[in-house]
């Protein structure tokens, strides 16, 4: 496991992503924005992460396909995801979530929703 507890946040709404990481300090881990799913892949290249937090809705590729690419490529992060959506769960996210054990956190959510979720990795 990585010293200090390390969370990718993948987020193209600049002022949620800011939320997100400072919530992220307070529950006692360090957060990382990737605004788009190409900059997320590159920094999954030079980066580990505890989990990553991502949204469905990127603006260059849906957030599940990003998902299927990055456990393509990188096992240990099947499961260790937190979808975050203003949409209702689709049956592939659900389907995913039970048979990867992914979490998925509907926007808006509140700061104790955030902090259940999270509480997973401390």
């Amino acid at each position: 496991m990585l010293e200090k507890r390390r969370v990718l946040v993948v987020e193209d709404e600049p002022a949620l992503s800011g939320i997100i990481t400072t919530m992220l300090e307070v529950f006692g881990f360090e957060g990382m924005i990737a605004e788009n799913a190409e900059t997320a892949k590159k920094l999954l290249q030079e980066e580990q992460f505890n989990f990553l937090i991502l949204d469905l809705t990127l603006p260059d590729l849906p957030g599940l396909e990003l998902y299927k690419e990055i456990i393509g490529r990188y096992s240990q992060y099947k499961g260790q995801v937190i979808f975050t959506s203003g949409f209702n769960a689709s049956e592939e996210l659900e389907t995913i979530m039970e048979n990867d054990g992914a979490d998925f956190l509907p926007k808006p959510f509140t700061i104790e929703k955030f902090q259940k979720i999270v509480s997973k990795w401390n």
